[in-house]
């Protein structure tokens, strides 16, 4: 059995964060370690506190689990301080992770940071150089380079931009960006770009799609497929799980992360 860990923050509305990322590699098939990072005061309407973890904590999580088991795959979500950024580059050098999937969570969908502005300096210099593929959003591709995102141009030099600072591949998802009824995901591998079209599904249901997202495609590359294959692979998870709504919650609802088991 294929070994994900997940380093993230916990989300007791069960939409995002650690709660999502387990539920999406059981999905797959994947055995799943988790390190928490902070616990969140959120549901469907927002997130209203986040507290994290002390550091000695957050770092005796990782040593504990990575001293044991070393995961197939790292995926990681919601880190929130400068601190536990630390903590994770080094446990990903000391203990030779490669096959690093980062999601940059910064802010909620209501505008709370979920990674505090002076841990964003230290993510750029220490975690990018450490990933194998970098997941952000349109905002958060934006936030990470210090540009404007207007165009589809736009983008493709975002992917450039973060390539260079080292992410192996870079993945700029389209949700939020806006091109009318079509969602154009990018895929940069340092040379070539390779997108993926789908037609706009019309749903508020959309708490948990870059945890999801992430998850998704770190369960196919810790099965063994190809960069390529398994954003192919994630592209059609995330359509389903935006398809077949659950309509849960007063505000905005989690993807059905179990939309392949029939439920």
């Amino acid at each position: 059995m294929k070994v994900a860990l997940t380093v993230a923050g916990s989300d007791p509305s069960g939409g995002a964060g650690i709660q999502a990322d387990i539920r999406v590699f059981t999905t797959f098939g994947i055995y799943s370690m988790s390190v928490i990072t902070a616990l969140t005061v959120q549901n469907t309407l927002g997130v209203k506190e986040s507290i994290p973890v002390s550091y000695d904590l957050f770092k005796k999580q990782l040593e504990t689990v990575l001293e044991d088991i070393i995961p197939d795959v790292l995926k990681v979500g919601m880190i929130q301080t400068a601190e536990n950024v630390e903590i994770l580059a080094e446990s990903i050098e000391k203990y030779n992770l490669k096959l690093n999937v980062i999601d940059t969570v910064i802010k909620s969908k209501n505008g709370t940071f979920l990674l505090e502005p002076k841990g964003v300096e230290s993510f750029i210099k220490k975690i990018i150089p450490l990933t194998y593929v970098l997941t952000p959003n349109t905002d958060e591709a934006e936030y990470l380079t210090g540009k404007d995102i207007k165009s589809y141009e736009d983008i493709k030099k975002a992917c450039v931009d973060l390539h260079k600072i080292g992410a192996r591949y870079v993945i700029i998802k389209g949700g939020h960006f806006e091109s009318g009824d079509e969602v154009i995901d990018t895929l940069y591998d340092g040379k070539d770009f390779y997108t993926l079209k789908s037609k706009r599904i019309n749903t508020k249901n959309t708490h948990g799609t870059g945890c999801t997202f992430a998850s998704a495609l770190a369960s196919s590359l810790a099965k063994g497929k190809d960069i390529y294959t398994a954003f192919n692979i994630t592209k059609a998870y995330m359509i389903g799980s935006l398809s077949n709504q659950v309509d849960l919650g007063k505000g905005v609802g989690p993807v059905n992360h179990l939309w392949l088991s029939g439920m």
